[in-house]
């Protein structure tokens, strides 16, 4: 009997090892972050114009800014939105939605699946 349940252990022990295995990290795809422009005037109609005149791209994975509801700062896209993912210039195919607060205006959404943004401090 002594011997069944030692066997029986064993096998508890290496149905355990091989039933939680750690999972294989999935790699996030790439952020494309455009800054808007601080030479240009922190308009509504500003911010929500997609053209690179306004959104500059800055680089992948960067982080945000301060998030506070201020004036605009970055969007974080991913590669269906922007003209070129080997070589950004551009943000396509979406949509921001600012508000215009005194002489200020912020991002208060941005549309596509994923996408993020951040404000700062005026």
């Amino acid at each position: 009997m002594k011997k069944y349940l030692i066997g029986i252990f064993a096998a508890l022990v290496a149905f355990t090892g091989f039933a939680f295995k750690e999972a294989k990290s999935v790699k996030r795809a790439d952020m494309y972050v455009f800054e808007f422009r601080s030479t240009q005037p922190y308009t509504q109609a500003n911010v929500q114009d997609i053209s690179n005149t306004y959104w500059e791209y800055k680089g992948k994975n960067l982080a945000g800014c301060a998030s506070v509801n201020q004036k605009a700062c970055r969007v974080l896209v991913g590669a269906a939105y922007v003209d070129n993912p080997a070589s950004p210039t551009e943000l396509s195919g979406l949509t921001i939605t600012a508000v215009q607060s005194g002489t200020t205006a912020h991002v208060s959404g941005i549309s596509g699946s994923g996408n993020l943004y951040s404000n700062q401090p005026d």
